[in-house]
């Protein structure tokens, strides 16, 4: 008994067996990678503008945060009823920032804003609409330049205290500009534009101070520690004891629209008939284009070919290619096979079990009958009919000696059919 002795692989041929695993594993962790990256990517993407709990370059945590540990009572709503309940828990003079980001503070919303009740309103980057609603004190007055990084812009002749001097200059790269109307009391315009200004102030009739503020990106994380950006933002924001951050969403769109917020509100109205019309094109197509199975049914055969005619085109095939020797070896297929029955002989016999037994009977010479059966090899047409004939005659005359008393045998085809067969095809078969 042998023992087949197999070394230990080496840390090669491990490393080798288990590179699909390796590769797999890698993948993964490329996957892995890039759905984070494209998450993180999206979710940046997604964050609020000046969210006062977002901490990323576009929010507005850092401003939020630093009023509060300067003493201000800071709080967020995100609707208007919220809004008016956090104004009325709110202790001392209060501040209320409408940041309309989403520009759904519109007529009846834009007036249940007006009607809240609050010591100071600062409107960042307002609509007309919305000033409207607060009586037209101020006015819009368009956008500022684009400008480049580090462009500052001072506060002006016409800007009070406390930005005058705690807010110098700011940088204000295309900042929304608003104007006072000729009938605002009590007015201030800080960092002027073309005579239009990124911060007023006034004072309504209802005592109540009204500021719009066009430099929002300036209250941003990413760009508060630039320039007197930071101290424009406080003292804006933080001239009373509590301040309510307003971002008016979702929740306020029934005073929008009219009803509860609903998918249908916000979906184009020819979505839906569209994707109607394109499932019953698909459907349509599935129908004309699909496969119908139905029961098997057997199919008429147009024409009928008998086998003399196969035959004969087949020889005509031959004669064509002039495939003597293939033409031969089929001849000597059909001679050994019924040499074979003659002789009492297996069908799985060999051909030289053959031509011993042929020769055996027939007293002949054993290389005469090789060569007619198998070595024989005609180099023209007149050698394919003789070897044809030869094996026409040596199928009879075994026949003929195996079964003395039962005469002549007519094992094939005669020369003169194989003649005729020749000419029909241009050739032998």
């Amino acid at each position: 008994m042998s023992l087949t002795q197999e070394a230990t692989p080496t840390l090669a041929e491990r490393l080798r067996r288990a590179r699909p695993w390796l590769l797999i594993a890698v993948g993964a962790v490329v996957i892995a990678v890039t759905s984070a990256l494209i998450a993180g990517g999206v979710a940046s993407a997604n964050s609020p503008y000046l969210g006062v709990d977002s901490a990323r370059p576009n929010g507005a945590k850092a401003v939020f945060t630093v009023l509060g540990e300067q003493g201000v009572q800071t709080s967020s709503a995100e609707s208007i009823d919220d809004a008016r309940s956090r104004l009325q828990d709110a202790e001392g003079e209060t501040t209320l920032v409408v940041h309309d980001r989403d520009g759904i503070a519109v007529d009846e919303l834009a007036a249940q804003i007006a009607d809240l009740d609050a010591d100071r309103v600062v409107l960042l980057a307002p609509s007309r609409g919305l000033l409207e609603a607060f009586g037209g004190a101020i006015t819009v007055g368009g956008v500022g330049a684009a400008g480049e990084a580090g462009d500052v812009v001072e506060a002006g002749a016409e800007c009070a205290a406390p930005l005058s001097e705690l807010a110098p200059e700011i940088s204000q790269r295309g900042a929304r500009l608003y104007q006072l109307d000729d009938a605002a009391a009590g007015g201030s315009a800080c960092y002027a534009e073309s005579e239009r200004f990124a911060y007023v102030e006034t004072t309504l009739a209802s005592g109540t101070t009204l500021s719009a503020l066009g430099a929002t990106d300036n209250l941003s994380n990413g760009d508060v520690l630039s320039s007197a950006n930071a101290a424009m933002g406080l003292a804006v924001l933080g001239q009373t004891q509590s301040l309510v951050w307003y971002t008016p969403g979702i929740s306020d769109a029934e005073a929008v629209f009219g009803v509860e917020p609903s998918l249908d509100a916000f979906v184009p109205p020819w979505l839906t008939p569209s994707i109607l019309i394109a499932l019953a094109t698909l459907l349509a197509v599935m129908v004309w284009r699909g496969r119908r199975f139905g029961p098997l049914v057997e199919e008429r055969l147009p024409v009928i070919v008998e086998a003399s005619e196969t035959m004969h085109g087949r020889g005509r095939l031959y004669a064509q290619q002039r495939a003597r020797l293939r033409a031969l070896d089929n001849l000597r297929i059909g001679t050994t096979t019924r040499l074979a029955k003659s002789l009492g002989l297996a069908k799985a016999s060999s051909v030289q079990e053959i031509i011993t037994s042929s020769a055996a009977i027939l007293g002949a010479n054993r290389a005469a009958i090789a060569w007619t059966l198998l070595d024989a090899v005609p180099g023209s047409e007149a050698e394919l009919l003789d070897l044809s004939q030869a094996l026409l005659t040596l199928e009879r005359a075994v026949a003929e000696a195996a079964d003395p008393g039962r005469g002549p045998v007519s094992t094939g085809p005669s020369t003169t059919d194989q003649s005729s067969t020749a000419e029909k095809s241009g050739g032998p078969v």
